[in-house]
């Protein structure tokens, strides 16, 4: 008679994890300066250690581009999110809320994220 080991079943821990939502802007957060118009918004010089950092949060949090550019921009806006790499889930072409929000006016750097 073979003899079986007795196992004990162990829970498996178990601890639901929502991703944190980052609301990011784009003028003076994403880019060095501010543009308003599609030939600036597609030349508009990158802030880089910002796309950085945002890009190392979309592994593990929602990233919504927010910004209160004119939805006449939003093609721009993708172009140039695209041409630099920007990593994100959704844009929203108005300010909404979140639980944290990336702007020039509330987080200057990327060392506040």
């Amino acid at each position: 008679m073979e003899i079986k080991p007795e196992i004990e079943p162990m829970p498996i821990p178990y601890e639901p994890v929502r991703p944190k939502v980052y609301l990011v802007d784009v003028d003076g957060t994403l880019t060095k300066g501010c543009a308003w118009d599609d030939e600036s918004i597609r030349n508009a010089e990158p802030n880089q250690e910002m796309i950085d950092k945002i890009n190392q949060l979309h592994e593990k949090n929602f990233i919504v581009i927010h910004t209160a550019r004119r939805h006449e921009r939003y093609l721009a806006t993708i172009d140039w999110l695209t041409k630099n790499g920007v990593r994100y889930h959704a844009i929203r072409m108005e300010k909404c809320p979140g639980d944290y929000i990336v702007d020039c006016d509330a987080r200057k750097k990327v060392e506040d994220l």
